[in-house]
């Protein structure tokens, strides 16, 4: 037999399908679409010259098997590793490498190299299914753990998780939908401060500005917080539409500057923005340093998907900023003297994490996690702020020259002052952490974390 397709008014051969004998056990036809209309045809039978006469009846079966979809699945990984997996089945860029384990040894993860469009990344899991799997248990970024028992023998793999954007950060109704308003209501519950919370406590929503989505947390001081480090690389300028979509914004603060080059010297003007107050454009060294507004990090680009990251150079560290840079401050001297400022580049509804008190802010957090709001020398107390979901990273900082630190330590900008040259700042050590207590340079590029006005 033959199969044929029906062309006008002459039988000729079907070329386009795949062809096989019922002896083989194979599918006769075998349709592979992803368009929405069905593919139609007619299929017949016809006898060759050569075939006995006769009445056949019941001799070919046509079946209609649809491909099934592709599914996620558990990933096996190298002995006497710790795999890290995409675990989505489209849309993530980035790689990460394989990081070396024993079982029962305690080992720092590695933050994440992976990004998902509409996606906020929430840590790490030690299942596939972790939203359906009851027994799962998620890990933070640069979480403390102990190496799993069969690492040695057979690896260990993690799995990236994923929270879909619910809308926008700037969106006040869906915020306050999510996290409440003065520390009541909202769908989000406050998240245990021992790393074993579900996702009931997460949630993801994306910046209007450039469509960055971050995965966002109810943290035990019961406001919401944002999971991942800023990654915002430009702004608009001043009056334009999104202008209004940072907090607080300064109508003079045009935004930050291009990319800055790996040369970050005396002789790079490009780097950065200066307003027109008596400060020279090609002023970078010494303390007018405080007066720029670079933002940097030379990994957060698509070469990460080229190199497997380690915990030296990942995506999630996100970008560095000056202390001006953070406020989207112009006139440079009206933020000392202990004040605390209300504008940042954090979207609309959102704002910087107060330092130097232990009654809001950094200082608040640390203490609603069992901490007392100054310096801890503690593993412990360093391990609870990089647990999930509260995610802190060693995302290191940019001073002078380079980025530096990676891996080592973390540094966040507050929104308090301390002088004309200083601010506060989140300091976070393997052994210790200095909740918003510590204080550096305004020039210092460092990251940033928002919080939710109103919860």
């Amino acid at each position: 037999y033959s199969f044929s397709n029906n062309a006008g008014s002459s039988w000729t051969n079907y070329s386009g399908l795949p062809l096989y004998t019922a002896e083989t056990g194979k599918e006769l036809v075998s349709v592979d679409t992803n368009t929405v209309t069905p593919i139609k045809f007619k299929i017949a039978a016809k006898a060759s010259t050569n075939q006995p006469a006769g009445t056949y009846t019941n001799v070919v079966n046509f079946i209609a098997v649809a491909n099934p979809e592709p599914t996620l699945g558990p990933v096996d990984c190298t002995a006497g590793k710790i795999c890290y997996q995409p675990n989505a089945l489209s849309g993530v860029v980035g790689t990460m490498g394989e990081q070396d384990a024993t079982d029962g040894n305690t080992t720092t993860l590695f933050a994440s190299n992976f990004s998902r469009t509409g996606y906020g990344f929430a840590g790490w899991s030690d299942v596939y299914d972790y939203d359906t799997n009851a027994n799962a248990h998620f890990y933070g970024p640069v979480e403390d753990i102990t190496v799993p028992t069969g690492t040695t023998a057979n690896g260990t793999s993690l799995y990236a998780v994923w929270v879909k954007s619910e809308g926008s950060l700037q969106d006040s109704n869906k915020v306050a939908a999510l996290c409440g308003t003065n520390g009541t209501g909202g769908s989000l519950t406050t998240a245990p401060t021992d790393g074993t919370a579900n996702l009931s406590s997460v949630s993801a929503l994306t910046d209007q500005r450039d469509n960055e989505t971050y995965a966002i947390a109810r943290l035990a001081d019961g406001k919401c917080w944002m999971i991942e480090n800023l990654r915002l690389e430009n702004t608009a300028t001043t009056g334009a539409t999104n202008t209004a979509l940072a907090q607080g914004y300064n109508p003079s603060f045009t935004g930050l500057a291009n990319p800055e080059s790996a040369d970050f010297t005396n002789s790079t003007t490009a780097n950065s923005l200066y307003s027109t107050d008596g400060f020279t454009e090609n002023t970078i060294s010494g303390s007018y340093q405080g007066y720029r507004f670079p933002r940097y990090n030379n990994f957060n680009t698509q070469q990460r998907a080229e190199t497997p990251a380690t915990d030296a150079n990942t995506y999630s560290y996100g970008n560095y900023y000056t202390w001006a840079a953070a406020i989207a401050d112009t006139t440079h001297y009206n933020t000392n003297n202990q004040s605390v400022t209300n504008t940042s580049i954090c979207p609309t509804g959102w704002r910087l994490p107060q330092g130097n008190t232990a009654t809001s802010g950094f200082g608040k957090l640390d203490v609603d996690m069992g901490g007392t709001g100054a310096s801890q020398s503690t593993r412990e107390a360093s391990n609870r702020w990089r647990k999930y979901p509260n995610n802190f990273l060693y995302s290191g900082n940019f001073n002078t020259s380079s980025a530096r630190l990676r891996g080592s330590y973390g540094f966040y900008w507050s929104s308090t002052a301390d002088d004309i040259y200083l601010s506060y700042y989140l300091y976070l050590l393997s052994s210790r952490v200095y909740p918003g207590t510590y204080y550096s340079y305004k020039y210092s590029g460092q990251s940033i974390r928002c919080t939710a006005i109103g919860s």
